[in-house]
């Protein structure tokens, strides 16, 4: 193709309607004065919201830049590994209102659902369908600012403590403390009890949903103000947030009380393998994720919600979040591992100094604060804040800035 493996790329913005108004816009630095919301930017190569490569031949679409040479962009290794298509996916997300209760499938169950959907001829696009693609979507995030989320299911013992001393939840299941009692330290006997706990609520009739969760916020509200660190205080705004026709209740507040309520400080992360229930509720962060758009939701939405399927992907394990600082590695480098053959995501900050990275595979280099450059063999691009650059397989690149700069790394995680 005669073009250079190193080039700026643009991303792609999604303007959900529980994004921010501000962050995004000025980590681009344009204006927002319709106060439009700014959710998410997206650098890669998803075919539904792919970045623009600056080429020397004008902007170019990055699927389809890839797919015209997938082996020269991302590697023969990583291309016979997981297809012509970038394997990852690089975010920025602000979260100003809180995204829906969810969990993402493995690489097996997304290729079944995906292939029955089409057999059952459902558009892609359609609002109804579950799958939009074969892949499986892991994905760590690490927080630019205080960032409030939900991340898998608490400890038994702390549901049990929670159903005791609030009747309305109680109420749903009231021999919860005898059951934990026998079902002890097994792990299958705890996670069947779970899953029993939470199917019970995803079927609980409309009716008796209202009811209890009217009694309960009504109370709640009585005590009200709660510290954004109880769970009483999202559920709360939640009730706000989520609405429904005829005063109905969302049940997908419930799973506030049984997910683990978690704030990581700037710069912690944790990582959302398939299955795992969780929810962003406010903040920003950087996520980076499986090339995928496959999302089960368990409420706290006013999108589609398939019972069935989300209770088939759902894991029952119990316990606390792990939150992951990273670790320290090379020249200030700072890596958050997790057990994702797709991607790996990691940081620098540098202050007037200059890194050296070798890449295996595609990588994507995110500059958030201050300005940088990434340069191979004397040809350079300059990145400020909320620029991006894609380096190509088999490159040597020097990272540098001329003052303070923090940079993100997303490269591919198999050991190509």
């Amino acid at each position: 193709m005669g073009e250079p493996r190193l080039l700026r790329i643009r991303p792609a913005v999604q303007h959900y309607e529980w994004g921010g108004t501000e962050a995004l816009p000025a980590l681009l630095g344009i204006d927002n004065p319709e106060g439009r919301p700014f959710a998410e930017l997206w650098y890669g190569a998803h075919p539904r919201a792919p970045s623009i490569a600056e080429t020397p031949r004008g902007g170019a679409p990055l699927d389809a830049l890839i797919a015209e040479d997938p082996a020269g962009w991302l590697g023969e290794a990583a291309a016979a590994r997981f297809g012509p298509a970038l394997p990852f996916l690089l975010k920025v997300l602000d979260a100003r209102k809180m995204l829906s209760i969810q969990a993402h499938p493995s690489r097996e169950q997304a290729r079944k659902g995906f292939e029955r959907e089409n057999a059952m001829g459902l558009p892609v696009h359609a609002p109804h369908r579950n799958y939009r693609d074969r892949n499986h979507k892991p994905e760590i995030h690490a927080a630019l600012g205080g960032f409030w989320l939900l991340h898998g299911f608490r400890p038994l013992e702390e549901i049990a403590a929670w159903l005791e001393r609030t009747p309305e939840a109680r109420a749903v299941m009231p021999d919860f403390r005898e059951r934990l009692r026998d079902a002890g330290a097994d792990r299958q006997r705890r996670a069947a009890l779970l899953r029993a706990l939470y199917t019970h609520i995803l079927h609980l009739p409309q009716e008796r949903v209202d009811e209890l969760l009217d009694a309960l916020l009504a109370r709640l509200e009585d005590a009200a103000p709660w510290p954004p660190s109880s769970p009483e205080h999202w559920a709360l705004r939640a009730a706000r947030q989520f609405p429904m026709p005829g005063g109905r209740r969302d049940r997908g507040i419930f799973s506030i009380f049984l997910l683990n309520l978690v704030h990581l400080r700037p710069g912690q992360a944790t990582f959302q393998p398939a299955g795992v229930l969780h929810a962003y509720l406010e903040g920003t962060t950087v996520e980076l994720m499986a090339n995928s758009d496959n999302v089960l939701r368990g409420g706290l939405t006013p999108k589609h919600v398939d019972v069935a399927e989300l209770l088939h992907v759902v894991r029952f394990d119990d316990g606390p979040c792990t939150v992951l600082d990273g670790e320290p590695a090379a020249d200030g480098e700072r890596v958050y591992r997790a057990p994702a053959e797709d991607f790996e995501l990691s940081s620098f900050v540098l202050e007037r100094r200059t890194v050296t990275r070798k890449t295996d595979g595609p990588e994507i280099l995110l500059v958030t604060e201050g300005a940088a450059s990434v340069s191979v063999e004397g040809t350079g691009i300059g990145l400020t804040r909320g620029q991006a650059a894609l380096a190509g397989p088999g490159l040597r690149y020097e990272l540098s800035s001329p003052g303070r700069a923090a940079v993100w790394r997303a490269k591919v995680g198999w050991k190509v």
